[in-house]
């Protein structure tokens, strides 16, 4: 039986980790940005930030480019859920997935059947996420919200699809619970300008006292959680390409359902130590190339050493 992972018991492994960490010298926070002094304050009051024009939209373009010729290709695409299916419990996640000869038919016949589809390996495949992972602007932010360098735990490269299926999984609220603070850091591949084009969806502040929620649930309705914070806590996250978004997921955040465009982003998780799944075991943590590591200085190596080399 699967068990929400036990809040006390990722508290406390949390400290053990963070004390640990707190010890080498390599992980020193390093000196923050000065315009970022006030996005650190949100990101400690609120639970969210901003970072403006960190990558240029240049890079953001190649990237996207990169990302779609792999999808064009399929070979290193993992293959989605098939949610034709789908139940009326919005906690019923666990679907088949599409079957390989549709799937292998390409991105046209596919993609009215799922919400979303993922780079495998990323890091392996589109080796210049690891530049992307050890920004020094996002790294001086988030050292100095957790008072140290943390690791770097996983990272994702997700197209979810303008479709007609509707919202499913993480496109309802829920809350991470791999960990009992973690940072995520979102990075739009096309301008989000509206609701329309899916952002990240954010209910502002309702990371304190979050343990209260903790595993009661694994999604929540918009409806239920408008009773218990003010509407206007609940934030769409607009960002154009080369901005930064990044958060504290151990609180009500989902990814709205795409209305007017297919929208791609990556997906990077910061923390003190792997992240965990259920019943308090670790999850999977991404690849990165051997060589592609031992490239790096002692600094970044340490920040991806969590990460599984191959």
């Amino acid at each position: 039986m699967l068990i929400i992972s036990d809040y006390d018991y990722l508290k406390s492994f949390y400290n053990k980790s963070l004390k640990r960490t707190l010890k080498k010298k390599l992980h020193k926070k390093i000196d923050l940005y000065p315009e970022d002094k006030k996005n650190l304050f949100n990101l400690n009051n609120h639970g969210y930030c901003i970072l403006r024009n960190v990558f240029p939209k240049k890079i953001i373009n190649n990237l996207n480019s990169k990302f779609q010729k792999e999808i064009k290709n399929l070979k290193n695409i993992s293959i989605p859920r098939d949610l034709r299916n789908q139940k009326k419990d919005i906690e019923h996640i666990y679907l088949p997935k599409v079957d390989k000869k549709t799937f292998f038919t390409g991105e046209r016949k596919f993609r009215n059947l799922t919400d979303s589809i993922k780079l495998k390996d990323p890091l392996v495949n589109l080796p210049e996420l690891i530049n992307f992972s050890l920004n020094k602007r996002i790294l001086s932010l988030i050292s100095n919200y957790f008072g140290c360098m943390p690791y770097l735990t996983f990272l994702k490269c997700v197209k979810t699809y303008k479709n007609k299926i509707k919202e499913h999984d993480t496109q309802y609220f829920h809350i991470d619970v791999n960990a009992t603070k973690l940072l995520k850091v979102f990075i739009y591949l096309n301008d989000v300008n509206s609701k329309g084009d899916g952002p990240f969806y954010y209910v502002k502040n309702s990371f304190k006292n979050i343990q209260k929620k903790w595993g009661k649930r694994s999604r929540w309705e918009d409806d239920y959680l408008k009773n218990i914070y003010s509407s206007k806590n609940f934030i769409p996250i607009l960002a154009k390409k080369g901005d930064v978004i990044i958060a504290n997921t151990v609180a009500f955040h989902r990814g709205l359902k795409p209305k007017k465009k297919d929208r791609n982003i990556v997906i990077i998780n910061y923390g003190m130590h792997v992240d965990f799944t259920f019943n308090n075991k670790f999850d999977i943590t991404s690849n990165i190339n051997k060589v592609d590591f031992k490239k790096q200085n002692s600094l970044n190596q340490s920040i991806l050493s969590l990460l599984n080399k191959i």
